[in-house]
């Protein structure tokens, strides 16, 4: 299976100091598992085959860019955002993150940099509340393993400025949104291993989305099997994958590792 973000990885692991390259290799890891290369191209034909390009959509929360490249890619005109200061960061490197902090943002500029010369992307920095943009701006907002980041407390504000804007009508994909009852967190916590601040359930993001003025259109659990380690896994991929794909179908789906939601933007004021 081809690597969809080869060209970005090739060019830039000759471009960043040695200390960057240890934060930039954390992102791109995931894209050495087959597993993972599947669900990322899985959940864009989802949202190709809902929203079909070309459309515009924001990639809120884009990271280092390799969704915003690949939706690029595929047609969408795209703006990817990013948050000033990534408080996640500590948590990425179990405690280590600080080391990181000062040079963030030139790590971001070298990728984004990249992308660029080879997709049209508009990247940006905000201050983590008000987005810069006008509302009705985007037809799509997408994001991809974001959410699970941000303190609960603090998503009805993200929501809320996801809907301002979006279009009338216009879609709020969510993936890799990983769940409360997910074994392979549970595993990851019982072992210290790398895990996620905040778990959600399918019940608590839709009353959210329906309190944002958004209205569930699909959702789906994904994600039964390890995509990782990858040396372990590419190897049994063609068994790994059907049989993710049967228990996906099985009451055992209930302890699946995400959830896909895709909402719609609804009228807040007819819904009271």
């Amino acid at each position: 299976m081809e690597n969809p973000i080869a060209p970005v990885w090739g060019e830039l692991k000759d471009r960043v100091s040695s200390a960057d390259l240890d934060f930039l290799k954390k992102c791109f890891r995931a894209y050495s598992s087959k597993a993972h290369i599947h669900n990322v191209l899985h959940d864009l034909d989802i949202m190709k085959e809902i929203s079909p390009p070309p459309q515009r959509v924001l990639d809120f929360g884009c990271g280092i860019g390799l969704q915003s490249f690949l939706l690029s890619q595929n047609g969408y005109e795209v703006y990817g955002l990013e948050t000033v200061e990534d408080k996640s960061l500590d948590g990425f490197f179990k405690g280590k993150g600080e080391a990181h902090i000062s040079s963030r943002e030139a790590s971001m500029h070298n990728v984004w940099n990249i992308i660029k010369a080879k997709v049209d992307v508009d990247f940006r920095f905000y201050d983590g509340l008000k987005q810069p943009f006008a509302d009705g701006y985007f037809d799509i907002v997408f994001s991809y393993a974001v959410l699970e980041h941000i303190p609960a407390g603090d998503i009805p504000a993200i929501i809320s400025e996801i809907h301002r804007t979006l279009k009338p009508g216009g879609i709020f994909y969510i993936f890799q949104l990983p769940r409360c009852a997910s074994y392979t967190e549970f595993i990851a916590r019982k072992l210290g291993m790398e895990s996620h601040p905040y778990l959600w359930d399918m019940r608590s993001m839709e009353v959210l989305l329906n309190e944002g003025g958004f209205s569930t259109v699909y959702s789906e659990r994904v994600d039964m099997l390890l995509n990782h380690p990858y040396r372990i896994v590419n190897p049994l991929f063609p068994i790994l994958r059907p049989l993710n794909n049967f228990l996906a179908h099985t009451p055992l789906s209930y302890f699946a590792h995400h959830l896909t939601v895709v909402a719609r933007k609804t009228d807040i004021d007819s819904r009271r």
